[in-house]
């Protein structure tokens, strides 16, 4: 698996504008005149699309590059790792949260293959933002007759219930159109139908203790009578908000914008430092805004059927009856979303090196029968924490961490033959210690279309949204099942490759760099699959055989890990399963053009490393550790590549650990 991957905090209870308004933060963003633009319309009937466009600011949004159809028709957001997310109401008339996995790199997949409902128990979401550490879709509500905020989980499903809500009742008896939320200063801004802001400081930590009274609440005291409050984007670093004001929907020129400075500490009526108001503003139904660095951009409804107005420096200049920078025809837009803030995350976990690093996660699967996933610091001293990923009657093979920090676990029943599936945990570094998968918060993947029999190796493909399975399969042909990051219940891959002879796989490690998959085989080869994604071989491009010397004659590949700064692979042999003292861990120079017979760079054999079943690896860059099962130990060798040749040599650490199954590295950048 690949470069195998912060506190475990008390349980997840935690909510267009995005968590992508942290971007209007960003100084440089005023000298970048090309974004990239979401913008979902509506197109009648609870329908519409998001249109992708790379928007100029002098020349508009150009045109649309690329369409995803959710078939819904409100809010959107993105999260860290490429996923989108809609709301809106579905045909069956219900509120629905959909969220599609890499629709931009699947572009070719039915959006049902990539897609699924997180949640179909809401009533009329409109804007949504992300709460990217938390793992939270924050939904603001129109007609729901009790709430007017509702919490849900991103790796919830179906028919999964809100983890919290915001009574109507707490905001002035009013349902809500949008909400702003900022991670760093935990502060929620909610823009309410009645012309009221609510203010929520200290958001996720009140949340825990069930306090859905806000802070404050204030409106603008020159707005119309018939206020009414839509689009709303924050900007942290200088506590200010912006508000769209729609006023009556059925005028086409009664729109306002307001800008308030100190907006964390105002209450009651309060006049706006800026409001944009008038005929030349063309603002009639403003309903979403979004910034770009200072730059606000508006989705307005009304007016000549829609239009995107740009007010550049949004915070300073004249208001009242001012004419917008830009103005550009654009049909219905319902929500914008500005798709530059999240450079600073790593859409894949291949690559570790340099990275900090506090803790492993292992599993511990002790006569196949395992159910616990245990955090482990770095230096192997103690066993943390423990979480339990699978249902009664399932036991956990293998793990993986995706770019939002969610766990992807593959585990069976041990029945003969086994029924396998995967676990998907959300924001697995937050959850509770004892704490165990919660159909509100998770989801699982089992079921007769999966076709996972006993799925052991996993490794996440973030950028294209897929996570791929080793299927070891003894009595079948072994495979490699791809599927949907989004995937849910009984779906089936979106492909598999079906191995030849007698190759089983038990890991496998994809470079998403060039697409590159590299598979450990039980046979003791190594199948390596080029332009896997885009190719789909039906066979291994090259089979590399590694060059032992130890004089085990057994040879059993498991662990593997592809170094993509050195081009290097680390295997795992664990010989003969049975026995306790024929492990070996390789290390193989010029991985991707290696094929054949393969002189090994470093070999690790003999009495002194106590391998014996090494059945899984990860690497920081440096130092490798070692899930060694037969022996029940965490092992650590520090500076691998410093070591050469066959060596028959001592770990440099290690602990005790009952049946270590999987081990990944969870770096400090994750939630």
């Amino acid at each position: 698996m690949a470069f195998k991957h912060k506190n475990w905090l008390l349980p997840l209870f935690i909510s267009t504008s995005v968590l992508m308004v942290s971007g209007c933060n960003d100084d440089d963003d005023d000298n970048n005149d090309m974004s990239t633009l979401f913008v979902a319309n509506d197109l009648g009937g609870d329908l519409g699309k998001i249109n992708k466009y790379t928007f100029d600011k002098d020349s508009g949004p150009g045109n649309v590059q690329q369409a995803i159809n959710l078939s819904l028709a409100e809010g959107i957001a993105k999260d860290a790792g490429h996923s989108l997310y809609q709301a809106g109401i579905n045909g069956s008339g219900q509120g629905t949260l959909r969220v599609a996995c890499s629709p931009e790199a699947n572009a070719g997949y039915p959006m049902q293959d990539i897609s699924r409902m997180l949640t179909t128990a809401l009533d009329s979401p409109k804007g949504i933002a992300i709460a990217q550490k938390a793992g939270y879709a924050i939904a603001a509500e129109t007609g729901d007759a009790q709430n007017a905020v509702s919490l849900v989980s991103l790796s919830a499903a179906g028919t999964a219930v809100p983890v919290f809500v915001i009574p109507r009742a707490n905001i002035g008896d009013s349902g809500a159109w949008d909400v702003a939320y900022d991670e760093d200063s935990d502060k929620l801004f909610v823009a309410a139908t009645n012309g009221n802001v609510a203010y929520y400081a200290n958001f996720m930590a009140r949340i825990r203790t069930g306090d859905s009274q806000p802070t404050h609440i204030f409106r603008a005291a020159n707005a119309l009578a018939s206020s009414n409050m839509h689009g709303i984007v924050y900007d942290a670093a200088a506590d200010r908000l912006v508000v769209s004001d729609v006023a009556d929907p059925a005028s086409a020129d009664d729109g306002s914008i307001y800008v308030f400075g100190s907006a964390s500490s105002l209450q009651g009526a309060v006049t706006p430092d800026r409001t944009l108001r008038g005929t030349d503003t063309h603002l009639g139904n403003p309903v979403d805004l979004q910034m770009i660095g200072h730059d606000l951009l508006v989705a307005e409804k009304a007016n000549a059927g829609g239009r995107l107005l740009l007010y550049r420096d949004i915070a300073a200049g004249v208001e009242g009856n001012v004419a917008p920078d830009g103005d550009f025809l654009l049909s219905a837009p319902e929500s914008l979303l500005v798709d530059e803030q999240m450079h600073d995350w790593h859409a894949d976990l291949s690559d570790l090196s340099g990275e900090t690093i506090s803790r492993l996660y292992v599993t511990s699967n002790a006569g196949g029968a395992g159910k616990q996933i245990f955090a482990v610091p770095r230096d192997l001293n103690n066993i943390g924490r423990s979480f339990t990923p699978v249902l009664n009657g399932q036991f956990v093979e293998s793990l993986s961490l995706d770019a939002n920090g969610n766990a992807v676990v593959s585990m069976d029943d041990a029945g003969s033959p086994s029924t396998g599936g995967l676990s998907f945990v959300n924001r697995l570094a937050s959850r509770a210690n004892g704490g165990a998968l919660n159909g509100s918060i998770d989801r699982q993947l089992i079921g007769a279309n999966t076709q996972l029999v006993a799925p052991k190796g996993i490794d996440i493909a973030g950028e294209r949204g897929l996570v791929l399975v080793a299927d070891l399969n003894g009595a079948a042909p072994g495979a490699i099942k791809v599927f949907s990051l989004c995937g849910t219940g009984n779906s089936k891959p979106m492909f598999m490759t079906m191995l030849q002879g007698d190759q089983r796989p038990w890991d496998l490690d994809y470079d998403p760099d060039h697409d590159r998959l590299y598979v450990a085989a039980t046979n003791g080869t190594i199948l390596v699959f080029d332009d896997y994604l885009m190719s789909k071989p039906a066979v291994a491009t090259r089979i590399i055989d590694p060059d032992d010397q130890s004089g085990f004659s057994a040879s059993n590949i498991h662990g593997i890990v592809h170094d993509v700064k050195h081009d290097r692979l680390i295997v795992s042999d664990v010989g003969d399963a049975g026995v306790a003292n024929d492990g070996r861990i390789y290390v193989i120079e010029n991985a991707s053009s290696a094929e054949g017979v393969t002189e090994l760079r470093l070999e690790l054999a003999g009495a002194q490393t106590l391998l014996g079943n090494p059945v899984d690896l990860a690497f920081d860059g440096r130092n490798l550790y070692v899930a060694e099962k037969s022996n029940n130990q965490l092992q650590k060798i520090e500076n691998i590549y410093d070591l050469n040749g066959l060596q028959n040599r001592a770990p440099d650490k290690a602990s005790p650990f009952t049946a270590p199954e999987s081990v990944v590295l969870s770096p400090d950048f994750l939630p």
